[in-house]
């Protein structure tokens, strides 16, 4: 049930994360480049959710999210309110490589949550 649960909200991201992408931008134009704080940040939420689930050759799913980060950019090229960004890209990359070092060095959450779950009922 967890591991359904879980699978289903990490499938929500991936879709938000699309939706938020090929939208009108929402932060402003400024030079703070505060979009590429949330580039690195939503990543590494992306690959820490999702890399609970796939523990077995970890790297399948980083390659998976930093090619899924990189169609997003091109496929920003594609909207009239938004442009291809190199930055973000390596921005998305770096996160994928912050969520999955943060899975690498935490406990497996699914398992954890399906124990305290089990023991529960």
């Amino acid at each position: 049930m967890i591991h359904r649960l879980w699978r289903v909200c990490g499938w929500l991201g991936i879709v938000i994360t699309l939706i938020v992408s090929l939208m009108p931008p929402t932060l402003g134009n400024d030079d703070t480049h505060l979009d590429k704080i949330v580039h690195l940040f939503g990543y590494a939420l992306l690959m820490f959710w999702w890399a609970q689930l796939v523990t077995q050759r970890r790297w399948k799913l980083a390659l998976a999210v930093v090619v899924f980060g990189i169609a997003i950019e091109l496929l920003q090229g594609l909207t009239p309110d938004r442009l291809p960004d190199p930055l973000d890209a390596l921005a998305n990359s770096g996160g994928v490589l912050l969520g999955w070092l943060a899975a690498r060095l935490s406990p497996n959450l699914v398992n954890r949550f399906a124990v305290l779950f089990a023991v529960h009922r």
